[in-house]
């Protein structure tokens, strides 16, 4: 530290203890007073020299240790090289202050009583507390923090939009190819099927209008999967039927039998599936969570569209009957 460095109660005074001008080898840093209870702190400033003594890289430990009246201090030591430096700046600056600094802000400033070497003791009025912050302080300079970067991406706002059309009509696409599966492997049934999958998609973006949320694009992989859910429900119930009407059955008792006992398999597959989404959307970040939201949402939409809607759609067609001879499925 400068020999008119302060502390100072603001800039303007460390300034103009140098006639308003700081020379450029010296700068002005920030640092703190703090009262007996470390309640509170006033903001002060240090002329500084620019080159430092030592750095972090110099230091190689700190803890909380005892002085010689027993009263907690802080014990530092050093590795070769910033021995080296350390006892030479120490040496010729006995009686002066040397400032500690982390982040760019003051965070101690002893007076120095002694040259220094390998270790150190910084003394003080100290509370158990204070030094133990003091140690932290240097072992965090201490740490190596270099930053490699090893990839860097922007994404700007038309590069966003552009993947969420992509998105929106990979999901279009998909849900057309489905459709026409379905209607050429079931015939009428596919058409039953494909109108539960559209009210299954408009419950879903109708529940995310209903809470706001935003459709990025885990939440449009959310949602085609959820299609895929539907359908897996809808195929479960078809092939039940068709074993049934295998079996001797007549088409209204097999669609009767068919939602009846596939409704255990498809209540487990989709406990399990919602459970694991609870699970993504408790530990995971953002993106994670809105596809969660939608799996969660859109798995439920299904079981009501699948069983419920699909059976209703088999009553209204064939219950007015009496007699039904054949199932298109």
């Amino acid at each position: 530290m400068d020999d008119r460095g302060g502390p100072y109660p603001s800039m303007e005074a460390a300034r103009g203890a140098y006639g308003g001008t700081v020379p450029e080898d010296l700068e002005i840093v920030e640092g703190f007073n703090e009262d007996a209870d470390a309640r509170t702190r006033t903001p002060v400033w240090y002329v500084l020299k620019r080159a430092a003594a030592i750095t972090g890289r110099d230091l190689k430990n700190a803890r909380v240790d005892r002085d010689k009246f027993n009263q907690p201090a802080v014990m530092f030591f050093l590795n070769a090289a910033g021995a080296v430096k350390f006892a030479k700046v120490t040496g010729e600056n006995i009686n002066k202050r040397l400032a500690i600094v982390l982040d760019k802000r003051v965070q101690s400033a002893p007076n120095i009583n002694s040259q220094i070497k390998e270790s150190g003791i910084i003394e003080g009025n100290f509370t158990a507390e204070k030094a133990d912050a003091l140690s932290l302080v240097l072992r965090s300079g201490a740490l190596p923090a270099e930053m490699i970067i090893l990839e860097e991406r922007t994404v700007g706002p038309s590069l966003g939009l552009d993947s969420i059309k992509k998105g929106v009509l990979a999901s279009v696409v998909g849900m057309i190819c489905v459709f026409l599966a379905m209607v050429f492997y079931y015939r009428l049934s596919g058409v039953n099927a494909v109108l539960a999958l559209v009210l299954n998609a408009l419950i879903l973006l109708g529940a995310m209008a209903y809470i706001n949320a935003t459709l990025t694009l885990p939440g449009i992989a959310g949602f085609i999967l959820t299609i895929g859910m539907a359908v897996d429900s809808n195929v479960l119930v078809f092939e039940r039927i068709r074993e049934e009407m295998d079996n001797g059955k007549a088409p209204k008792a097999a669609i009767d039998l068919g939602f009846k006992r596939a409704w255990g398999t498809i209540v487990d597959t989709h406990v399990t599936t919602i459970s694991a989404a609870l699970f993504l959307f408790q530990f995971g970040t953002g993106p994670v969570k809105g596809f969660a939201v939608t799996l969660v949402i859109g798995l439920l939409a299904s079981v009501f569209t699948a069983v419920f809607v699909s059976h209703l759609l088999f009553d209204l067609i064939y219950g007015p009957k009496e007699r039904v001879e054949t199932l298109s499925i």
